[in-house]
Parts: C-alpha cells; sequence; structure tokens
C-alpha cells in the first residue's frame, strides 16, 4: 500500500526564472533534463517576464471573461500616438502650454514631449464607464507606463 506519493512541481507560474508557487531556481536546475515549466503564457502587459501554464491562462481568461460580462464591458483598446497623444522629440519650449516634458531612461535620455488631444481625459472617462481601457502602442512598454501615468494620474482608467 502507498502511504505517500510525491509529485515534483510542474512550475505553472514562473517569473524571471523562478517558480512562483514552489520558488526554485529554473536557472541553476537547467542542465537537469528533469525541470520543466507548463508555464509559457505571457499574462501581464506589464511584467512580461511573467509566465503562466496555458490550463491556468485560461482559467484566469475564463474569470476575466466572466467580470466582463458581470460588468456589462468590452474590452477598449486605445490607440496613443497620433490618436489621443503627440509626441515628439523635437525641441519644444518648456514653457508651451498643455504639454508634458519627460525623459523615459535617466537623466542623459533625450527629452520627450507629449501633448493631449482635446478632451482626451473626458473621453476617457466616459469609454470607461462602459469598456475597460487597454493601452496598445508601437512606442516602447516604458513610453507607454509613462503616458498612461499622464492620462491616469489616479490609476483608475488603465487598471489591466
Amino acid at each position: 500500500q502507498v502511504l505517500l506519493q510525491m509529485i515534483g512541481c510542474n512550475h505553472p507560474t514562473v517569473i524571471r526564472d523562478l517558480c512562483a508557487k514552489c520558488g526554485v531556481d529554473l536557472r541553476k536546475e537547467a542542465d537537469d533534463v528533469r525541470v520543466v515549466t507548463d508555464a509559457s503564457v505571457p499574462m501581464v502587459h506589464a511584467i512580461p517576464e511573467l509566465k503562466v501554464s496555458p490550463e491556468l491562462a485560461e482559467k484566469i481568461g475564463k474569470k476575466d471573461e466572466k467580470q466582463l460580462l458581470d460588468d456589462r464591458k468590452l474590452a477598449l483598446l486605445v490607440d496613443l500616438d497620433q490618436t489621443i497623444v503627440h509626441t515628439t522629440n523635437d525641441d519644444v519650449p518648456a514653457v508651451m502650454k498643455d504639454v508634458f516634458h519627460y525623459q523615459l531612461y535617466g537623466p542623459h535620455s533625450p527629452w520627450y514631449h507629449t501633448r493631449l488631444r482635446p478632451g482626451t481625459r473626458h473621453f476617457l472617462s466616459e469609454m470607461s464607464k462602459i469598456y475597460e481601457l487597454h493601452i496598445c502602442t508601437f512606442g516602447a512598454r516604458n513610453y507607454a507606463h509613462t503616458v498612461a501615468a499622464l492620462l491616469d494620474k489616479e490609476g483608475s482608467l488603465f487598471s489591466h
């Protein structure tokens, strides 16, 4: 009769090669053929290193779908550039009205200047009542996060 059966972790959630379930460092075990992870699906826009197993991704997807249906909302992809904002790295006077000036990669990186289209904040506020808003851009991830912070100071519009 079997008293104890040991089942190894299948590492269903992994971030930066660390299993979130059992804590094993998958890089240290890389030469061991038995270390396998099921985590292959990136789930969070802001954290591409976070991956989950297809089964867990499906479970989370169904939960998100149920939440959207319960909230009676659809997802709306909000394009940034040349749609709701205009951004340039050309010289723009610091005193120019309604322009946000920032550096993406520290004090020695280029300056970027972003202006919101008229009515953008009101539009996003109204749309967030009937849609779950998601940003899309061809810009870098850091740029998307910076512009999201300009658009959504309270963090209530783009919470996903």
